[in-house]
C-alpha cells in the first residue's frame, strides 16, 4: 500500500487507477485535513456486501450457529463442489 500526497495523486491519477485495478492494491492519499484511500470498485462492492451481510442479524445468527454446529461435530458440512454446483 502506497501513501502519497493528494497533490502527487492528482498528477499520477491514471497510473494509480491502473495499479489499484491490476494489483488489487490501495493508495492512501494524504492531506493535512484528512486522508482518503483509493480502492477499486470491485473492492468497494465487496466491502458493501460484507457490511450488508453483517447488518442482516438473522443471516449472521444462522451463519454463527452453523459454524458452531460444524465445530461441535453436529454436521459434516458440504464440499466446495456441492456448495457451488450451480457455478460449475
Amino acid at each position: 500500500m502506497e501513501a502519497i500526497s493528494i497533490s502527487e495523486g492528482r498528477k499520477r491519477l491514471f497510473e494509480l487507477r491502473q495499479a489499484v485495478i491490476d494489483n488489487q492494491d490501495q493508495v492512501i492519499l494524504t492531506h493535512k485535513q484528512g486522508n482518503v484511500v483509493l480502492i477499486s470498485m470491485a473492492e468497494r462492492q465487496a466491502y458493501q456486501e460484507t457490511m450488508r451481510l453483517l447488518n442482516d442479524k438473522p443471516a449472521l445468527k444462522a451463519l454463527v450457529e452453523s459454524f458452531e454446529a460444524h465445530d461441535a461435530g453436529a454436521t459434516a458440512g458440504k464440499s466446495i463442489t456441492e456448495l457451488f454446483a450451480d457455478l460449475a
